[in-house]
């Protein structure tokens, strides 16, 4: 009897072991979270009432990711040379064209129009100016700060003409350096926001400076 007893002991030992063990592998194991890029407000805008002779048309022509940004993870800086893919913290769709259409719909909001392009989706009638953004860097640092790296260009829709190029750099507050990517994400949108503001303030700059503006 002794025997049997302390067999049953044993297996129940055992049973409670393995119920535990699997608790914690559910517990511990980390959910995957997705994130997205906001847009400004709806109630920015930088168009007065002199701009206002009739709504403006634009496409946004194209943009580029470096190859390092190009996947689901987020990515963060841990050193000069040193990237980290976040597996549990990932874009909720695809980031290059993620930040197309938060770009069209920025400047869709910042100059009071609907008539804007993302491409490949040609407008039917030539624009009157052409976006093409070239990013380098658009991540959070080992200092804690996001920074946004890109080269743009303006160019007239009708005839391709080229009009501004600029390479314009951006970098948030300082914030909590580790794991808060949600912090990160929101500063990745307010620079990406005060971006399309600099590019839709040349796009106010070259109508004022045209002959017939």
């Amino acid at each position: 009897m002794p025997l049997l007893f302390l067999r049953i002991r044993i297996v129940l030992f055992l049973v409670l072991a393995g119920s535990f063990l699997c608790g914690c592998s559910t517990t511990t194991d980390p959910a995957t979270r997705f994130y997205v890029l906001n847009p400004l407000d709806s109630d920015v805008n930088l168009i007065s009432e002199i701009d206002r002779k009739g709504p403006l048309s634009l496409e946004v022509a194209s943009l580029r990711l470096p190859q390092y940004l190009e996947r689901p993870q987020i990515v963060t800086r841990s050193g000069a040379n040193r990237l980290e893919l976040a597996e549990y913290r990932q874009w909720g769709g695809n980031l290059r064209k993620s930040m197309m259409r938060v770009l069209a719909q920025n400047l869709s909001r910042l100059l009071d129009t609907p008539h804007i392009a993302i491409y490949p989706h040609r407008p039917k009638i030539l624009p009157d100016f052409r976006v093409e953004l070239e990013v380098m860097h658009f991540e959070r640092d080992s200092d804690g700060q996001v920074r946004l790296s890109a080269q743009w260009r303006l160019s007239s829709g009708k005839d391709r003409k080229p009009l501004t190029t600029r390479i314009t750099d951006l970098a948030s507050p300082v914030f909590q350096k580790g794991g808060d990517f949600e912090h990160t994400v929101s500063a990745m949108s307010k620079l990406f926001g005060e971006l399309s503001k600099i590019i839709g303030n040349a796009i106010l700059e070259n109508i004022h400076g045209r002959p017939d503006s």
